[in-house]
């Protein structure tokens, strides 16, 4: 069997164990790479369509990914291939992406992030996780999410009243089309309406706010301090824009050691269900080392959240990114060559914890072997797909 995988999906030991794994560029892959594969391994860079994968042997199509807007998926219905994806694979390493943010921008307005008001947009895995962290704060969460409250999931308010909050973070998938369109969702009238004194989170896509009304709003200079890890045109950003956001990302909210691996693995249990074999057992968990750190402030907590991940050192190496010969290829290497950074659960915290933020700071250091949820993979069967 001929697995081919992107170049930057780490822990393939499984595949590994299936056949052949053949690593190439994600952004550069063509059919011809395809021309005996059996399974390809994506992540978001890589348009899935019925050009890249007519009259190839491909039979199963995996992307290491909460989103699905890079892959035509009436394509793979059309062709008879199996796919399946990795909702909340990442969901902790985003959350703690957010907490972070929050906290910095509550130390900018000189206010705490406890008590204060922050609107979460898109409630599925990554935006509960951020509410459900947030109400353990005694924040006041604006959830909205329709879709999820039409199906009774969730309660929802509407999406001006969110974005009425103190802060504003955004977790909804990309669609471009429909009732249900997220492209543009903040388009220039709303962005018009945040002012100075808010905070703007994009960790879901770039194109579901509008970069160059964004970039017009801010150098007024009475726009929303702004947060950005994803962007409109990737690798290639709008410089102007960067210069104007308070912190900058290179698309790698999620990019934990730990959510990689569990988007991998996710792949690998909906490919055992699809040819109908036992999926494997999740691994045991390492002895987790102790890390004493002192939390009976948000300032403490900001630190505790640093150890593992600084936000301003991927500022300054994607601000540095921009005077290369060529900013978006550098924006693509900052990605492959970005640091391990661990979720706080790799440790085991010991210290003293103020009791306002107790709740919190057991969820951090929850992990799955203390009964967390562990995410389940979206396995998508076409008629006609065939594991045989």
């Amino acid at each position: 069997m001929h697995i081919v995988a992107d170049e930057n999906m780490p822990a393939l030991d499984d595949f590994e164990r299936l056949g052949r794994v053949t690593r190439v560029d994600g952004r550069s892959l063509t059919r011809a790479d395809l021309r005996d594969a059996d399974i390809l391994l994506v992540r978001s860079v890589t348009p899935v369509t019925e050009a890249l994968l007519a009259d190839t042997p491909v039979r199963f199509v995996g992307s290491a990914t909460i989103g699905t807007d890079h892959v035509d998926l009436d394509a793979l219905d059309r062709l008879g291939i199996a796919f399946a994806c990795a909702p909340g694979c990442n969901a902790r390493a985003v959350a703690e992406y957010v907490l972070q943010a929050l906290l910095m921008a509550s130390q900018h307005h000189g206010r705490p992030l406890r008590g204060s008001t922050v609107g979460v947009i898109g409630l599925g895995n990554v935006g509960g996780l951020v509410a459900a962290w947030l109400r353990a704060l005694d924040v006041k969460v604006l959830g909205c999410d329709p879709p999820l409250a039409r199906a009774g999931r969730v309660t929802s308010v509407s999406l001006d009243e969110a974005l009425a909050a103190d802060a504003v973070t955004l977790h909804v998938p990309l669609i471009k089309g429909g009732d249900e369109a997220t492209r543009h969702l903040l388009d220039k009238t709303r962005l018009r309406a945040l002012n100075h004194e808010q905070t703007l989170i994009n960790t879901c896509r770039g194109p579901v706010v509008d970069n160059q009304a964004l970039s017009r709003r801010l150098a007024r200079g009475d726009g929303p301090l702004t947060f950005l890890d994803v962007w409109e045109g990737e690798p290639r950003l709008n410089p102007a824009l960067l210069e104007q956001v308070f912190n900058g990302s290179p698309h790698v909210a999620g990019y934990s050691v730990e959510g990689k691996r569990l988007g991998s693995a996710m792949l690998y249990q909906a490919w055992c269900r699809w040819m109908g074999e036992p999926a494997p057992t999740a691994p045991a968990v390492a002895e987790r080392r102790t890390l004493a750190l002192d939390v009976e402030d948000e300032s403490q907590l900001l630190a505790l959240l640093r150890y593992a991940h600084r936000l301003p050192e991927d500022d300054q190496r994607l601000r540095r990114s921009l005077r290369e010969s060529d900013p978006g290829a550098a924006f693509d290497r900052l990605r492959k060559q970005y640091p391990p950074r661990h979720e706080l659960h790799h440790w085991r915290h010991q210290g003293k914890v103020a009791s306002s933020l107790r709740a919190l700071v057991s969820l951090l250091f929850e992990s799955n072997a203390s009964g967390s949820a562990r995410p389940v993979p979206a396995l998508h069967r076409p008629a006609g797909s065939s594991p045989r």
